[in-house]
């Protein structure tokens, strides 16, 4: 009887658990008479490579690389028949040096249009897996922004999702009023890695939900 009313003590657990984690995963109701959007990432790809370019973390290493005309030579400064640069230098002809590569690239698309797109080049100021994502010109500072948190290094993981829609994509309620909407989620991250282990990772389709609201 005991372990009877222990298990279903536990059942009752993971039931309150599962039924708590998928109602902190709705969005909020909106003010009366505001539109809320809704965010669905349809396609996410993250390709990383255990050679790319990486011109975040190693800037200051000063790595070397043969430009030879339009492309790139062996880096031996010796045999280099061309001009010996640091391949993170802006305005070169690509980011896949002599020994690097394949190049880091970061895609993530919504359901409503809206597409981000990130590769590691010369002028990223910020770190793929671990922060804002590219999504245009348009959308920076007021637009919608969207940070990505991950890791390629396992098979399966936890990726994160944060979605902060900018006062420059306010939306207008029905009394005039203009809100903005923030919201965050965790989604099952799936990774395959070749010999060489760079790794190709992707999502199962997800909803980014609407956590909080804001006034401008």
């Amino acid at each position: 009887m005991v372990a009877s009313i222990q298990l279903l003590t536990g059942l009752l657990a993971l039931t309150s658990s599962a039924v708590s984690s998928v109602v902190s995963r709705r969005s909020i109701t909106p003010p009366e008479g505001c539109p809320i959007p809704t965010w669905t990432v349809n396609n996410f790809v993250w390709h990383n490579g255990s050679h790319s370019l990486d011109c975040v973390h190693h800037r200051d290493d000063n790595p070397k690389a043969c430009l030879c005309g339009s492309g790139w030579c062996e880096p031996d400064p010796a045999t280099c028949n061309g001009t010996m640069v640091n391949p993170c230098y802006t305005g070169l002809p690509n980011y896949e040096p002599w020994g690097y590569g394949p190049l880091e690239t970061l895609d993530i698309d919504f359901a409503d249009g809206l597409q981000c797109h990130d590769q590691y080049i010369g002028y990223r100021i910020h770190d793929i897996g671990n922060g804002e994502s590219n999504c245009g010109y348009a959308d920076r500072g007021a637009g919608r922004i969207v940070s990505f948190y991950g890791t390629s290094n396992f098979a399966s993981s936890t990726g994160h999702m944060d979605y902060v829609l900018g006062s420059g994509h306010a939306l207008t309620c029905a009394n005039g009023s203009s809100i903005t909407y923030s919201g965050s989620v965790d989604f099952p991250l799936t990774c395959t890695h070749d010999a060489n282990f760079n790794a190709t990772c992707t999502a199962p389709v997800f909803e980014i939900p609407v956590l909080s609201y804001s006034w401008v």
